[in-house]
């Protein structure tokens, strides 16, 4: 077998196999972690963003976590069908990255249900953030093959407490969303978190 230098014809064909496979990587890195209509993250990505900021100790003590559904989603798909529904999924997370901050995690969970984890930011200012959002959601209903349709959601709120894990917050978050669904729609709550005593 005869070796000898490499060209650099033939180097520049390995690199350039080396970035096609970094490419390829890429792409099957965001197939994995991204929703596949959205561009927000599904629910493998953001269990992952949550479990890296909690190794590295990114999530402090101001840190709120958002649980949130769509209201009358299915009436969407039943009146008008599944298209104009996705094509509602698509209208609300257009509308999250374009007034969420980058640094927020934002996913669909699947179906109508998102999640957010709000960094830097205590839940009195999560509420005022997405009682704006309702607002803005109210404004700019979603335009689909000549028909018209206004999306609202609602939304609870937990704070993360300083000993708690995301996950535990977020399942506050959720009963915080279940409590607003009962008591109406299109409403935010805010999960308080009971006060620990002093003993």
């Amino acid at each position: 077998m005869r070796t000898g230098p490499i060209r650099p014809l033939q180097l520049l064909a390995y690199f350039r196999r080396i970035e096609a496979l970094e490419r390829d990587l890429q792409q099957a890195q965001r197939l994995l972690y991204q929703d596949d209509l959205t561009p927000l993250l599904n629910r493998r990505g953001f269990r992952r963003t949550c479990d890296q900021w909690s190794a590295c100790g990114e999530v402090n003590a101001r840190t709120c976590c958002v649980m949130m559904d769509l209201d009358d989603f299915k009436s969407i798909n039943d009146q008008y069908g599944h298209p104009m529904g996705d094509a509602a999924l698509l209208h609300f997370s257009r509308t999250l990255m374009q007034h969420m901050r980058q640094a927020d995690a934002m996913a669909r969970l699947g179906g109508d249900e998102f999640a957010l984890v709000l960094v830097n930011t205590c839940g009195t200012d999560a509420l005022g953030v997405l009682e704006h959002l309702q607002r803005v959601s109210a404004a700019s209903p979603l335009a689909f093959h000549g028909k018209s349709v206004r999306l609202r959601f609602s939304a609870g709120i937990a704070d993360r407490r300083a000993e708690e894990s995301l996950s535990d917050a977020l399942v506050r978050a959720d009963a915080a969303l279940l409590d607003a669904k009962r008591c109406g729609k299109a409403l935010v709550r805010l999960h308080m978190a009971p006060e620990r005593s002093g003993v």
